[in-house]
């Protein structure tokens, strides 16, 4: 019989669609601003096993933006702090966390999962973990905001979409526009929305997608790689 927990929705992705993903293993590589709100809606959705990725604490500076944080939880371990989110919504989740860098998981915990979600927040570790998915041959579904604005996309292996997105420097233009809650709200729920969709029916192109919003403009635009 299908839990309770999952009747307000299993109208849209159906019963065995519902067994998909709790049968599903996803990577979710930062738990702020976008890893945070990802969790929150892949562990009420019933993504069955979930591995957490983050070495930082939460600070005074992520209140404005991330679900986790809270005054209670300044100062603790974001995976920490993720893996009791999870034990409290939902039982039927096994949540995973690494207090680490990304970096340091071996390739076969990759290779382990259906999809791999970048809530990264610099260029280069975004180009990393890129790599680290190809090799594994696993897609990876990317997000990033700037103020008002972001992109979500599909980063199929060996599509070389995350070189053209994060082709230069450290950091993007967030380091002057800052990070809305409302952006980091709709980019990570539209991230949900690809995570699930490809795990119920998973692509079988080589091409990256890309969609591009502004919230103040009202303008969406979605380029294909």
């Amino acid at each position: 019989m299908m839990n309770e927990r999952y009747e307000r929705h299993v109208g849209s992705v159906g019963a065995a669609g519902q067994r998909a993903l709790l049968g599903s293993r996803v990577m979710v590589v930062g738990l702020g601003g976008l890893g945070g709100s990802v969790l929150e809606s892949l562990i009420r959705i019933g993504v069955g096993q979930i591995v957490g990725v983050d070495p930082d604490v939460f600070d005074e500076s992520n209140l404005n933006r991330q679900v986790l944080c809270t005054m209670a939880t300044l100062g603790e371990s974001k995976a920490d702090v993720a893996a009791k989110r999870v034990a409290g919504v939902n039982s039927d989740v096994k949540f995973t966390p690494h207090a680490t860098k990304f970096e340091a998981l071996a390739d076969s915990d990759f290779a382990a999962c259906d999809v791999v979600v970048d809530c990264l927040d610099t260029f280069p570790a975004r180009r990393e973990l890129a790599k680290r998915c190809d090799v594994a041959g696993v897609m990876l579904v990317h997000g990033a905001i700037a103020g008002w604005c972001g992109v979500v996309g599909l980063c199929p292996p060996g599509s070389g979409a995350m070189e053209q997105w994060c082709a230069a420097g450290v950091r993007g233009v967030e380091v002057e526009t800052g990070n809305l809650p409302m952006t980091v709200g709709v980019a990570a729920n539209l991230m949900a929305a690809k995570v699930v969709q490809q795990i119920l029916e998973p692509s079988d192109s080589a091409a990256a997608e890309g969609v591009f919003f502004d919230l103040q403009t009202g303008d969406w635009e979605t380029i294909i790689f």
